[in-house]
């Protein structure tokens, strides 16, 4: 038996996704679920990351890769695009955003949701 996987807020996760074919696919994510409600919940709330680059920069922040983040190439966070996946779907975590990527996250959540 394998232990917990233990993640954290601003964690770049790779997740695995059933799809029509068939084939599994993989998705990567920011998660944005609060620390505190991670660990012994079942699904946990992530922000999708997409390759495809769109002029969205308020709703749709561009990161780029570092040795932190593990990301694959630069890519955008999508704030309009929210989903909850469950534990077990995370394959592997890549890394984690520094802080200045992850405010720029928060930044669009509360911007797509209105939140003050």
């Amino acid at each position: 038996m394998t232990a917990p996987l233990l993640l954290a807020r601003g964690m770049v996760v790779e997740l695995a996704n059933p799809s029509s074919s068939g084939r599994p696919q993989r998705r990567l994510a920011v998660v944005l679920q609060a620390d505190r409600w991670l660990q012994h919940h079942p699904t946990l709330t992530c922000c999708p990351l997409t390759r495809r680059l769109v002029a969205a920069p308020l709703l749709r922040p561009a990161l780029q890769p570092s040795g932190g983040n593990g990301l694959p190439g630069p890519v955008q966070c999508m704030a309009d695009k929210l989903f909850t996946p469950a534990r077990c779907q995370v394959r592997r975590v890549l890394g984690t955003l520094d802080g200045r990527d992850l405010a720029r996250v928060e930044l669009a959540l509360r911007q797509w949701l209105e939140l003050a």
